[in-house]
């Protein structure tokens, strides 16, 4: 059970933002251009669809999903739950209120949204179930762990909430897998036709340099998250971003008061140097330091060189493109 949490948590990597582009006013005696308004026009509505998930699932997936790392870890068996004979436990994150309402709203809009996908609305719809039935027994074990109240009782709630409790994360998890892949599939197609579009209408300009960079950020991610990857292919992708970067960096010129710009490529060069040494160290087969495999889990203190401290600099370059 350890393994499948730890695994669910990497699927936050996927939210990247789309926004429309081109101009929405051709003359309307031309056929062709009327054509390519109403392709704009879709492209524009299937944004406002993803990014209502998006928004849903970047305000609470990972933080969730930390949650239950904290609530695991400390039990020996998960599956038997608390002996009684622990010192200390924690309970996993409570489900905000306020996010959940916005999570209500924003999937109510997607759902009703065109275009239909059946998939993805599935995968959101029973993901938003299973955030709502979690939220409940969340809260009590949360209360009842930061309460310490084990310490009244020696762990006999504990225990008795253990087993529910886990059907509920774990139900959670599933869904969230679930919702994750098919939102990354529906994004990644939206983001490439986008991209392409951008181009052929505007030229390379910061927005289409921004979705490259993003692409390939995320190839490289995926290339690399595993130990196992191909050395030769994660080199080719930390190429790849090298590239884009280099040439965005060249080119664009945003305005003398704009921080958001320079605030992305600082992430981005953080993202291009530990990309470099999570190559480094697969490459070289570099082991982790005992200290360092105490930690390869850990939210903020993952090793630099490890899948996970790579996906926290992927996320942070996420968010930091999001407000561009």
């Amino acid at each position: 059970m350890k393994h499948v949490v730890s695994a669910a948590a990497l699927a936050v990597s996927i939210a990247l933002a789309l926004s429309a582009c081109g101009d929405k006013s051709p003359a309307k005696a031309d056929p062709a251009a009327e054509a390519a308004t109403e392709q704009l026009d879709a492209q524009q509505s299937l944004t406002v669809k993803l990014n209502d998930y998006i928004d849903c699932y970047n305000s609470m997936d990972a933080n969730l999903h930390r949650g239950i790392g904290l609530y695991t870890d400390w039990i020996k068996d998960v599956k038997a739950g608390p002996t009684g004979r622990e010192s200390r436990g924690y309970g996993p994150t409570v489900v905000d209120d306020f996010r959940l309402k916005k999570c209500d709203e924003s999937i109510a809009r997607a759902l009703s949204a065109e275009p239909k996908l059946p998939a993805l609305d599935g995968a959101a719809k029973d993901y938003l179930a299973q955030l709502h039935a979690m939220a409940p027994l969340a809260k009590e074990a949360h209360d009842y762990y930061d309460r310490e109240d084990f310490q009244d009782d020696a762990f006999a709630k504990g225990k008795q909430i253990h087993a529910p409790l886990m059907a509920a994360l774990t139900a959670f998890i599933t869904a969230s897998e679930t919702f994750s892949g098919e939102l990354e599939k529906q994004n990644d197609q939206a983001q490439r036709e986008q991209l392409a579009a951008l181009e052929k209408a505007e030229g390379r300009t910061m927005e289409f340099y921004r979705l490259s960079m993003m692409l390939e950020a995320k190839t490289l991610v995926e290339v690399m998250g595993e130990d196992g990857f191909d050395v030769a292919a994660g080199a080719e992708r930390v190429a790849a971003f090298n590239a884009i970067s280099d040439e965005a960096h060249a080119k664009v010129k945003p305005a003398q008061n704009d921080t958001k710009w320079s605030t992305f490529e600082m992430s981005a060069e953080q993202f291009r140097r530990e990309s470099k040494e999570r190559l480094a160290r697969v490459r070289d087969k570099t082991p982790y330091s005992k200290l360092e495999t105490q930690w390869m889990e850990h939210p903020t203190l993952a090793p630099s060189g490890s899948p996970l401290k790579l996906l926290n600099k992927y996320n942070d370059l996420v968010q930091r493109s999001n407000l561009l």
